[in-house]
């Protein structure tokens, strides 16, 4: 069964006008007919036609006219031009109006129907034309939308070096939008990314590199754009690694830092385990039972090291269990004071807890709260003076508990104080000297704080005492 399609018929002659319709309708095909160029146009308008057969020689507007309107304005529609001027000067004229085949009258049904079926091919061949364009175009804007929704930056350089497209993650990396003949010198890329780039346009290698962009690390992809094998340009895709690369060093810091720590007590333990091999003080007991009280020292403090570390690495890997659970600050801290008594004792310093009230409810990891003032409540006895006082007060403050954990003790300046929260700081002066500790005490209260939604503060006097503020949600 062949293909029906809508034809309109425009012809001034009614006999050749009604004589093309019937000779279309007993093909199958559904025909409108025209007088004239103006009841034409009229029908061009309303409705959609595959074929258009137009009769040049009309009263008021003629063929041609209606022939430019078809093509200016109904895509798809085929024009056949109908007419008794059967010269080769109207056949290009026609063409020239956009026509697609000329049929001179007279003409046999035969004839007709011989064009019709052309026309019907070109019809064919102009949808299969429109819709692969249409496919075309949805599938260029798909890709526009995918290359606009990533996260990495992409830039396509012509063989030129010059960019012929970027998307938004690429402009808001190199902080400028893409106009028509930027270069990439503009786009702010280090000589070594240029130089990447080259290569990939000169010998078709794929390169990767770490270059700074501004004030973020990036990590740059240039490879060949290619179409079909021909080479004809670059693609360079930016992905904003900055928080992988300070990452990266902080983990480096922290290892060297680490190892620092615990190569000192290490050295010292050997070495006073050296020189009591030597038995150079074999007939001094005093003094090797000295060498040991300081090697066990040495060797504590490198555990507490240890115990910290695992600590850090367990919690950030998340496999320290928590149990949340309503508790009375007071009752924590006063059982805390207790603990460390004799230790306080010992150091003479005495202790207090004073409290405005005896409701201080937190929601919290009872281990966490511990952690956090046994820290505190330790350095404030270790780095305090003999007959000194350790001071903890508790609070209720704008919807929050406060607790300050007070010392009369050495005290800080204030650019030993700069860096106190962070890994393996310690204050370094005389007075501290023999003073053991791991510097991740603090560094730890911190983090943990900050998990327990809180926040801690220190203040400090040299000479009169340091006062650590922690304050956290109350219940």
């Amino acid at each position: 069964m062949k293909e029906s399609i809508r034809v309109i018929v425009i012809d001034d002659e009614e006999g050749m006008r009604e004589g093309m319709r019937r000779t279309l309708q007993r093909q199958g095909h559904m025909v409108d007919t025209a007088e004239d160029g103006e009841s034409a146009l009229r029908l061009l308008r309303q409705n959609r036609y595959a074929l258009a057969l137009v009769d040049l020689k009309m009263p008021g507007i003629d063929g041609f006219e209606v022939t430019r309107f078809i093509n200016e304005n109904l895509e798809g529609t085929v024009v056949v031009i109908v007419s008794a001027l059967a010269t080769v000067e109207a056949a290009v004229e026609v063409t020239q109006h956009g026509a697609f085949d000329f049929l001179s009258k007279p003409f046999t049904p035969k004839d007709l129907l011989h064009v019709v079926e052309r026309a019907l091919r070109q019809h064919s061949l102009l949808a299969d034309r429109q819709q692969y364009l249409t496919e075309l175009n949805s599938e260029r804007n798909l890709s526009r939308q995918l290359i606009n929704s990533m996260h990495e930056g992409v830039i396509v350089l012509n063989r030129n070096r010059l960019p012929v497209l970027m998307n938004p993650t690429a402009e808001r990396f190199v902080g400028m939008a893409y106009r028509e003949g930027l270069s990439a010198e503009e786009l702010g890329l280090s000589a070594a990314v240029l130089g990447a780039v080259d290569t990939v346009l000169d010998r078709g290698q794929t390169r990767t590199l770490r270059e700074a962009l501004g004030e973020r690390m990036m990590e740059f992809l240039a490879f060949p754009y290619l179409r079909g094998e021909e080479k004809v340009g670059a693609i360079l895709i930016l992905d904003d690694i900055t928080l992988q690369w300070q990452a990266e060093l902080e983990k480096s810091r922290f290892i060297a830092m680490v190892a620092h720590e615990l190569k000192s007590p290490l050295a010292a333990i050997l070495n006073y385990v050296n020189i009591i091999l030597t038995g150079m003080f074999d007939k001094e007991p005093a003094k090797i039972h000295e060498m040991l009280a300081r090697s066990k020292i040495r060797g504590e403090a490198l555990l507490d090291l240890i115990r910290d570390l695992l600590f850090l690495n367990q919690r950030e890997a998340g496999k320290i269990e928590k149990s949340v659970e309503r508790l009375e600050l007071k009752e924590v801290l006063a059982a805390q004071l207790d603990f460390f008594k004799v230790q306080a004792e010992r150091s003479r310093v005495r202790l207090e807890l004073q409290a405005e009230g005896d409701n201080f409810p937190v929601l919290a990891d009872r281990k966490d709260l511990d952690r956090i003032f046994m820290n505190l409540i330790s350095n404030g006895i270790k780095y305090n003076r003999e007959d000194g006082a350790l001071t903890v007060r508790l609070a209720c403050r704008n919807g929050g508990v406060r607790v300050e954990v007070s010392d009369t003790g050495i005290g800080m300046q204030p650019d030993e104080m700069k860096d106190l929260f962070q890994d393996f700081y310690r204050v370094k002066n005389p007075q501290t000297a023999g003073i053991p500790g791991t510097g991740l005490g603090l560094a730890t209260v911190k983090r943990v704080t900050a998990e327990c939604r809180g926040e801690i503060n220190v203040s400090s006097v040299p000479d009169r005492g340091t006062t650590f503020t922690v304050t956290l949600p109350r219940a």
